[in-house]
């Protein structure tokens, strides 16, 4: 969902004079502000002018709205469904904010909730994918895979030119081990958004889990040269570099290149792609910046990352044996596709 896309629409819609509630221009021009306030990341004074505008116009539904997202960007999720479902109330018909909720609960891991606001979406707009597929996520991420497999087959259906609709199936089969039908998914994406670099990004997870890691790095190179300052697939492509167990495929120099192009995109703080700097130095021998790195990526994950820290100390014990670290990659059941 392209936020600000939706925030936008949903704000023409509210303005408009057919609208639920009639909006007196200098609310109006509050709430403009407020928007370009949330454009430029400036949450707490969009939040500020939103309440005023809001003891003002109780009954004002996109100032509601506005303000959820302002809460949500700042991950204050409980005040930001609340203040959607307020809207909600005020207009319960318009299935955007419906949509919008559904998203938060998502993004609070209320899948239930979001499911059954996903639902009364579908419910509304049967022909709606987007919807469709939100709810496939939330029902795989529970385990309902059977589910999950339904729902993206129900958005294949319905909109048989949605490249997400098939790259969600695709990651569905490849989660049950159903390689063949995955790669037919992948390929029907790819036939419709050649571009998309999240494919590939997918399809090299496939190559990996069923242990063909030359297709894989094929596929990284490929997002690498749509998307080449995407931090993820720089991190992605030096750790399979680093520690796939195919003596082949391992290259510790190239590794340590790309991972610190991950590292300085992501200004050396973040600890995954430091932990991926480490594995680097490791592969290629260089035992002292291994440590040192991996002690950095522990330090940042302490936080951040805390179910990574396990595995991160058992790779620093190996680093300091002067080992390295191999990893042969496999699926995880119930997460996201």
């Amino acid at each position: 969902m392209k936020r600000l896309a939706l925030l936008v629409a949903i704000l023409f819609c509210a303005l408009s004079p057919d609208s639920h509630g009639a909006i007196k221009r200098a609310a109006g021009d509050v709430l403009r502000e407020s928007q370009e306030a949330i454009e430029k990341k400036d949450f707490d004074k969009a939040i500020e002018l939103l309440d005023k505008t809001i003891a003002d116009n109780p009954e004002m539904v996109p100032a509601y709205v506005l303000r959820g997202f302002a809460h949500g960007a700042k991950d204050n999720l409980d005040a930001a469904v609340k203040d959607f479902s307020k809207a909600i109330d005020l207009n319960p018909e318009d299935e955007h904010i419906l949509l919008v909720r559904a998203a938060t609960y998502q993004q609070k891991k209320d899948y239930d909730r979001a499911i059954e606001d996903y639902s009364e979406v579908v419910r509304r707009n049967p022909n709606d994918s987007d919807a469709i597929c939100s709810r496939g996520i939330c029902k795989n991420i529970k385990g309902d895979r059977d589910g999950a497999l339904e729902d993206f087959n129900k958005a294949v259906k319905v909109n048989p030119r949605s490249s997400g609709a098939y790259q969600l199936r695709a990651a569905a089969y490849s989660e049950l081990g159903d390689k063949d039908k995955a790669l037919a998914d992948f390929e029907e994406a790819i036939k419709i958004t050649p571009d998309d670099p999240a494919i590939y990004l997918a399809r090299a997870q496939l190559f990996l889990f069923e242990n063909d890691p030359q297709g894989a790095l094929a596929d990284y190179r490929e997002v690498l040269r749509l998307a080449p300052d995407f931090a993820g697939a720089h991190n992605d492509y030096a750790w399979t570099l680093a520690t796939n167990p195919n003596d082949a495929v391992r290259d510790g120099g190239k590794a340590v290149e790309y991972a610190k192009k991950a590292c300085k995109m992501t200004d050396y703080k973040h600890g995954g792609t430091v932990d991926t700097l480490a594995a680097a130095y490791a592969e290629k021998g260089e035992w002292e910046s291994a440590v040192k790195w991996q002690e950095e990526a522990l330090k940042l994950a302490e936080k951040a990352q805390p179910d990574d820290l396990p595995g991160m100390k058992d790779r620093l014990s190996l680093f300091k044996e002067k080992k390295p670290f191999r990893e042969q990659p496999k699926r995880e059941m119930g997460r996201k596709p």
